[in-house]
């Protein structure tokens, strides 16, 4: 099994600067993890994302920050706007009815956006269900939400591909195998997985 414990530093590309992040430990209280604030301000330029934006299928066992890790679920389904509690993503009606899970080697864990922080749902290293990535989002969307749930996902994919482009991190965003964890972690009724998003660091960068 995985180590519980994140103790790899990130690096940071901001303005064409690397900035190097100490090694930080998963802070974990009870069932639920804090995640350090994101950064709003920095990363790589936009047009330079959408160059370097790709999928990559193979990856390293490495472990990610919690810095990474927050910018990655933040850029997913984080809040930007403290006034209403408002989305990095657009949803119909703003209903926000979108909901991350992150697969890590510590557990299964639920995103809350407003808390900025996760919850577990699930005991257990279950990275493997979904290739050799150490993180899995898992995105979730009521069924009766239609066409509608899949332009939510899309949504929240695509800013996190552009922002694993700024961080220099691999990603692949897949429907196969995404009703893996179905049979020891069943949604409500109601609840469809709809596509799931596997991301490290790509084979060869280590």
């Amino acid at each position: 099994m995985k180590s519980l414990v994140f103790a790899f530093g990130f690096l940071l590309v901001a303005s064409g600067l690397s900035l190097a992040v100490a090694p930080v430990a998963l802070a974990q209280s009870g069932q639920v993890m804090a995640l350090p604030a994101p950064d709003k301000a920095g990363g790589i330029l936009l047009y330079e994302a959408f160059n370097k934006r790709r999928s990559h299928r193979e990856f390293v066992a490495t472990e990610l920050s919690l810095d990474q890790l927050s910018q990655i679920l933040w850029s997913a389904f984080g809040v930007n706007r403290e006034a209403g509690k408002l989305r990095t993503i657009p949803t119909s009606h703003n209903r926000q009815r979108l909901t991350v899970y992150a697969v890590l080697s510590s557990g299964v864990w639920r995103y809350d956006g407003e808390r900025h922080q996760l919850e577990l749902q699930l005991s257990g290293d279950h990275t493997d269900l979904f290739g050799e990535a150490p993180l899995t989002l898992v995105y979730i969307v009521p069924t009766a939400d239609g066409p509608v749930g899949g332009i939510h996902v899309g949504l929240a994919a695509q800013d996190v591909g552009l922002t694993c482009a700024s961080l220099e991190l691999g990603n692949v965003l897949k429907t196969t195998g995404a009703d893996s964890l179905n049979p020891i972690l069943p949604l409500p009724s109601g609840l469809r997985v709809l596509a799931v998003h596997s991301i490290g660091l790509p084979a060869g960068k280590l």
